[in-house]
């Protein structure tokens, strides 16, 4: 791993034993019912052997020995045909590792015993063919008998037996064995979903609402903007209508402030990001939404633009954006007068949705030389959002450069 880090710059994650079990359980539990009774799940790899016990809802037991094939071929089988001293030595190592498994195993009483893996599936193809979907134990007692025997040259021969796999074969059927003498089954169903499926399941089930919003927004950008709200925990409804009603001011105050269409995009996310600060505390909420703007690792913006953001957002509550803050002081003259525009067009809009009910449908802007007026349209109630966005107007005029009004628009 750290070779690989080293070399490659990648990082890799060990999945330890029961986690690798914990996966398996996801993929069976999705391939075949398990209803409300426990299922033994046996998975045996080439390092090690994962075993589950688990119903539809919930695991009960999650074990993994290092029982694997490819391991107790390479530690414990020195000869070919397999010598009896290699298969005393094989017997007493299960003893000492299956035997606390099974007691537990059986305290649960599963109904029924399912097997994952290539080295299962091929067991299963030796003995009923290359379709078969169980390992049936008189058929498989015989199979065993005829490999105790064989060497490698007579296995190749085996049908159903993929090459591959013709010397580590009988160390996998030593572990069958076993779970078929310690345990009361008279056969295996096999599933052919395992861990590269439960890989995937449990990548989907954590990632969910990011793949829904991939699918609902493809513009990165706005994605990595939604993304950053969603983690902040914010009111979607509010940041969203706050957001609209910005983007109607801008659109209708284009002659006022004459700024480009990149600057309409950074004052919309301005917008949809204003009140994020509240997952951190009401108070002050303004300055910790501009906190998390500036370290919520905003994806495909520039440090100027994610600056930018952060400040509109920083003042729309509270103080206004001037020389004499330092933030401000340090940005060009372009950027100070988006900022100073991105400013009053949110905090009008933050106004004109004071109760987070979206009873403001849409605004009408009217512009005569120096006045504004703006008529708001209503689905219900909306007194105390045009109270509201009227106490704005003193701090947004100023910004504007225009005197401004703002009433309801008559039904």
């Amino acid at each position: 791993v750290k070779r690989v880090r080293g070399e490659l710059g990648l990082f890799l994650k060990v999945v330890s034993g029961r986690e690798e079990a914990r996966l398996i359980y996801l993929a069976v539990r999705h391939a075949l019912p398990l209803d409300h009774r426990p299922h033994l799940i046996v998975d045996i790899g080439g390092g090690s052997v994962e075993m589950i016990v688990g119903d539809q809802t919930q695991t009960l037991m999650l074990e993994s020995r290092k029982l694997g094939a490819a391991r107790l071929t390479a530690q414990y089988i020195k000869s070919d045909p397999i010598s009896d001293d290699d298969q005393k030595k094989l017997r007493r190592l299960f003893e000492r590792e299956l035997g606390p498994v099974v007691t537990t195993i059986q305290k649960h009483q599963p109904v029924r015993l399912i097997g994952t893996s290539g080295t299962l599936e091929s067991i299963a193809a030796m003995c009923g063919g290359v379709e078969s979907t169980t390992i049936e134990r008189g058929q498989f007692g015989k199979l065993f008998k005829q490999l105790l025997a064989s060497d490698s040259a007579a296995r190749d021969k085996i049908a159903g037996l993929d090459a591959a796999r013709k010397d580590q074969i009988l160390a996998g059927m030593f572990v069958v064995d076993e779970l078929f003498a310690r345990l009361n089954f008279d056969r295996i169903d096999l599933c052919h979903a395992a861990l590269r499926e439960g890989i995937l399941l449990d990548y989907l089930s954590r990632h969910l609402p990011d793949l829904a919003i991939r699918r609902e927004v493809p513009d990165p950008r706005r994605r990595s903007v939604l993304d950053l709200a969603r983690r902040c925990e914010w009111h979607q409804r509010h940041g969203q209508q706050v957001a609209k009603l910005a983007m109607r001011l801008f659109d209708a105050l284009q002659p006022v402030h004459d700024l480009s269409s990149r600057d309409r995009e950074l004052i919309e996310y301005a917008a949809l990001l204003h009140d994020i600060g509240r997952h951190i505390a009401q108070s002050g909420h303004h300055k910790h939404s501009a906190y998390l703007i500036e370290h919520g690792d905003l994806k495909d913006f520039d440090e100027d633009e994610v600056r930018l953001i952060a400040l509109m957002a920083r003042y729309h509550r509270k103080r206004l954006p001037d020389k004499t803050h330092a933030p401000f002081r340090e940005l060009s003259a372009q950027q100070r007068h988006l900022v100073t525009v991105g400013t009053a067009i949110i905090r009008l809009a933050d106004g004109m949705d004071a109760t987070h009910g979206a009873v403001i449908s849409d605004v009408n802007c009217h512009l005569n030389n120096g006045h504004i007026r703006i008529d708001l349209q209503t689905t219900g109630d909306a007194q105390f959002e045009l109270w509201s966005t009227r106490r704005r107007i003193e701090a947004a005029a100023p910004l504007l450069k225009k005197s401004i009004e703002v009433h309801l628009q008559e039904q």
